[in-house]
């Protein structure tokens, strides 16, 4: 086949990896591939390093940033112009399948509908709001996509429910299928640098509690602060010194939101136990510093990567009770499942922290962590995630 991939980012958080790992299968299986990405960043220089041809091309990302007057211009503009583009490539190259990742990427739809070829939209987003950008994304999906994947059981929930069914036929006319795949990654590479543990003023004996995630109003970074903060101040109740670390850069346009988290951190009594450590290039070396990993999300994660990445290193997961770490962490045991983490509420820190310090003790996360393990090891499998993945590309 000849695809044309488009992404949203050039970055190298959760969904660039899957958009990498998908390259890499496809093009390791003989297919022949031209990847699209909107700007420079470490994703086109491991798209190169892998003898894959990258075009740089805005195209048009819809993002909540845009639902106003001035950005819905920018965006009609942008999109004017990458539908040229694209149009020319296609038919240039010959291009007979669109892979398109990320919901944010709405162009590769119309394109593919234009010229009339298959389009595989790979989707890991759960939308709600703004109403307007929910209601364009779900007629998009239902006119522009031959098949859907989504990576977590809500996600594919989510979308199915947003796509209106004909009352009598059950079908829309352009009903598309949606396929769930769940994520699978291979381990990181080992680094030989320092961990974070070892560069910053930690004791060795100290218990690490890491979050990574970009910057932005939903990931939870403050709910994380006045957790960190409220354990802190409880912290004599406990085995060994509490310390937390915070990983991430912001979304590009959402700069201030850095500057406020590190406001946050300042203004804690006990500011140094509290790390902002910004981007982290080498994940192994972050994984290889915490004890637990918290994810505060306050709307759905799709299916985060890091909870993946952790489980990989037995390390318990504490996550928000929705979206995709739903179907990843385990929370009560059963006769087949040995729980891996715990779930807390949205935005109640007594409650968190309460649920929290219960399994601040080396031999309750030592068993979630050992559980965490095997469990990602089973189910969320990189040779699980290619054969299924491959399967919907050359069925």
């Amino acid at each position: 086949m000849r695809i044309l991939l488009l992404h949203s980012s050039s970055d190298s958080y959760g969904a660039s990896k899957i958009f990498l790992q998908t390259a890499k299968l496809l093009k390791n299986k003989g297919h022949q591939l031209l990847v699209v990405l909107p700007q420079e960043g470490p994703l086109k220089q491991q798209m190169e390093a892998m003898g894959i041809e990258v075009v740089l091309l805005n195209l048009a990302v819809l993002r909540r940033k845009y639902f106003n007057l001035a950005g819905i211009i920018n965006r009609y503009q942008k999109w004017k112009s990458a539908v040229r583009i694209l149009g020319g490539l296609v038919k240039e190259q010959e291009i007979d399948t669109i892979y398109s990742n990320t919901a944010a990427v709405l162009v590769g739809g119309y394109i593919a509908k234009k010229y009339r070829i298959r389009h595989i939209w790979h989707i890991h987003e759960i939308i709600d709001r703004p109403q307007l950008l929910h209601q364009c994304l779900a007629w998009a999906l239902r006119h522009w996509a031959t098949e859907i994947i989504a990576v977590s059981k809500a996600v594919a929930i989510h979308w199915q429910d947003a796509i209106p069914k004909n009352k009598k036929t059950g079908n829309t006319p352009h009903q598309p299928t949606i396929l769930q795949v769940y994520n699978g990654i291979a381990p990181l590479t080992r680094s030989a640098s320092k961990t974070y543990r070892a560069a910053l003023p930690i004791p060795e004996e100290a218990l690490v509690i890491g979050m990574a995630a970009r910057i932005h109003f939903w990931k939870g970074q403050s709910y994380f602060v006045e957790i960190a903060k409220s354990l802190l101040a409880r912290e004599n109740l406990h085995q060994r010194p509490l310390y937390f670390m915070i990983a991430g850069d912001p979304f590009p346009g959402y700069e201030h939101l850095q500057i406020v988290l590190e406001n946050a951190i300042k203004a804690q009594p006990l500011a140094d136990r509290i790390f902002y450590i910004g981007l982290v290039k080498e994940m192994d070396l972050f994984y290889r510093s915490i004890n637990l990993l918290l994810l505060p999300s306050q709307l759905p994660d799709p299916l985060p990567t890091v909870v993946l990445e952790a489980m990989q290193y037995a390390l318990p997961v504490v996550a928000t009770a929705q979206g995709g770490a739903l179907e990843m962490v385990v929370e009560e045991a059963s006769l087949q499942l040995a729980p891996t983490g715990i779930f807390i509420p949205l935005n109640n820190v007594e409650r968190a922290v309460a649920k929290i310090e219960k399994i601040l003790v080396p031999e309750t996360l030592d068993a979630l962590g050992a559980a965490g393990q095997e469990r990602v090891n089973t189910h969320f499998s990189e040779a699980a995630f290619e054969k299924n993945l491959l399967a919907i590309f050359e069925k």
